[in-house]
């Protein structure tokens, strides 16, 4: 193994203990609010577990391949807007799956939202290379 790829999946490796914890809540919060799906030994721990594992895994690999940092600064915009990509998704993935909500109204919901700010970005001049942001 080079001093590189030590590296990267040094780096993974830390990275993956949010990994870990985030599949431990997510999947225990989808296993108490979720009927269908049964608490056994297999949905409390191999399930985070394989999360974990694909997730590291995953994200060591298209590193070595693509050769990428994932240096992000954690204060632009567009990580910003990622971030709150997936928030809403997974409030709209538990709205359907515990709540119960009917998936149509959801997605509606979710897509008019993200339309509308999209609209209001491009109003405001947010994506426009040319202007200078204030931070």
């Amino acid at each position: 193994m080079t001093p590189e790829h030590r590296r990267i999946v040094r780096e993974e490796l830390w990275r993956s203990v949010a990994w870990a914890g985030l599949a431990l809540v997510g999947w225990a919060t989808l296993v108490t609010e979720v009927a269908w799906l049964e608490a056994n030994p297999f949905t409390v721990f191999g399930l985070p577990v394989i999360t974990w594992a694909v997730l590291t895994a995953g994200m060591i690999g298209i590193r070595t391949v693509t050769g990428s940092e994932f240096q992000l600064d954690t204060h632009s915009l567009p990580v910003f807007l990622f971030e709150a990509v997936v928030l809403g998704g997974l409030g709209a993935v538990y709205l359907v799956a515990a709540e119960g909500y009917s998936p149509l109204p959801v997605t509606v919901g979710s897509v008019a939202v993200f339309g509308v700010t999209a609209v209001w970005y491009w109003y405001t001049g947010v994506f426009d290379s040319s202007a200078e942001l204030i931070p």
